[in-house]
This record gives C-alpha cells, sequence and structure tokens, in this order.
C-alpha cells in the first residue's frame, strides 16, 4: 500500500515539476526498484547504490534531493546513509517529503519557479500552499512531525500479520 501511495505521488510531483520548474532546471526521478534478484546484483555489481533518493534536481549547479514517503513511511538505513554522504559531498538540500505539495514546498526553497502564460493571455504564477503539521518537509529524517491523520497502527499490524502469514504460506 505505502509504494502505491509513494507511486500516486510521484506521478503527480513528474507532473507538476514539468509545469513549474524552469527551463534550466534539470531533473529526474530514480526506479531504483530490482525486478528480480539476478537484476538487483547486476545493478549493484554497476555501481548502483542502495538509498539514492526518488527524485533528483540540478538548478544553476545546486542539487537537490527528494526522498519521498508514504504517510507512515520511514527513512530506511541505507537511506540516511546516503543523505549524510551526499551532504558531506556539497548536496544544496535533502528533504524528505509526504506529498507533492510537500516536494513543491521543499523545492521553492532553492528554485524559482517560472510563471505559465495561459494561451487566453492570464498568466499563472505557483502558490506555495499551507501544509498540515505532519506534510511539512524534513531535511533531517529524525525530525519529529505529528502523525498523519489517517495513519493507523492496528491497520498496520494487521497488514503485517497479513503479509507474514501469506509469507509462509509460499
Amino acid at each position: 500500500m505505502a509504494r502505491r501511495e509513494e507511486w500516486q505521488t510521484q506521478t503527480e510531483v513528474a507532473a507538476r515539476l514539468d509545469a513549474w520548474l524552469p527551463a534550466d532546471a534539470f531533473w529526474t526521478a530514480l526506479d531504483p526498484i530490482a525486478p528480480s534478484a539476478t537484476s538487483g546484483l547486476m545493478r549493484k555489481r554497476r555501481g548502483c547504490k542502495a538509498g539514492v533518493p526518488d527524485i533528483l534536481i540540478l538548478y544553476c549547479g545546486k542539487l537537490i534531493a527528494i526522498e519521498l514517503k508514504s504517510r507512515r513511511g520511514q527513512c530506511s538505513r541505507s537511506q540516511r546513509a546516503v543523505r549524510v554522504a551526499l551532504l558531506r559531498a556539497g548536496v544544496a538540500a535533502w528533504w524528505v517529503c509526504r506529498s507533492a505539495n510537500a516536494v513543491m514546498w521543499a523545492v521553492a526553497h532553492d528554485v524559482p519557479f517560472r510563471t505559465i502564460a495561459h494561451e487566453d493571455g492570464a498568466i499563472e504564477r505557483w502558490q506555495q500552499p499551507e501544509l498540515s503539521a505532519w506534510e511539512v518537509p524534513k531535511r533531517n529524517p529524525h525530525e519529529r512531525r505529528p502523525r498523519a491523520p489517517e495513519w493507523d497502527p492496528e491497520g498496520l499490524k494487521a497488514e503485517i500479520v497479513g503479509l507474514s502469514a501469506a509469507a509462509e504460506v509460499a
């Protein structure tokens, strides 16, 4: 469920970055999920690193890294290690974001968004949305935030039990 939520957020982020980033910015999303153990091993041998952020944005020589998480997701050990390595190497910003609005809020700290002129002559400027406390991006994965309203620890326990049972059957 968390992967589906992250995927949906990532597709929404892609549309927004394509629309709002200036022409001299470059961005890409990464897809680190190996479809098999063999392809995972091949990626590792080619130098692909575990924990690389989901989105990388390059603007005026500054690299901005975005790690997407579901409403209840946490950064893994490898993601935290990559964050430290990127900061040591001079990355401009590293953020954990739980929504498309949070991504845009974080990116706006380092990148000026463009103005969109519509065919009817209307001018559109990006407006920073007001974020709920749980949604505010974090520069450090250890920063505390309130839980998202839909966060349900009992549902999570049931999901884990269901996955464990399915793994035992397989």
